[in-house]
């Protein structure tokens, strides 16, 4: 099965990224995100230096200097990028999809709603 088949709602490419930092926490470690690459009404794509097991539970967390936001959520899929493939030059080894339990903010955050 590919990534796409798996997809339950349209993706929205951000067309720039968020001012402030964005990190995955696992129960394990921290994982700075290195680039996001679409969200939808229930996920995002992410780029990481890291592979994650599915159905891990984490929470996506993101910082700026007078804001501090968490969302809960659950690896859905993650997938080694093939090398010379990379969707986004220098974005992280492995793309993970994150199923957030409450996308809504996100997507706010996004100026999707």
């Amino acid at each position: 099965m590919t990534v796409n088949e798996q997809r339950k709602h349209p993706r929205h490419v951000l067309g720039r990224q968020a001012p402030g930092t964005f990190r995955l926490l696992t129960p394990a470690a921290a994982y700075p995100v290195a680039v996001i690459r679409d969200i939808s009404n229930s996920g995002i794509r992410v780029f990481l230096d890291a592979g994650l097991t599915e159905r891990l539970d984490v929470v996506v967390e993101y910082t700026e200097s007078t804001l501090k936001l968490e969302m809960q959520g659950r690896v859905a899929w993650c997938t080694e990028q093939t090398p010379g493939t990379e969707t986004i030059k220098g974005a992280g080894r492995y793309v993970v999809g994150v199923e957030l339990f409450s996308p809504f903010l996100f997507m706010c955050m996004a100026g999707l709603y």
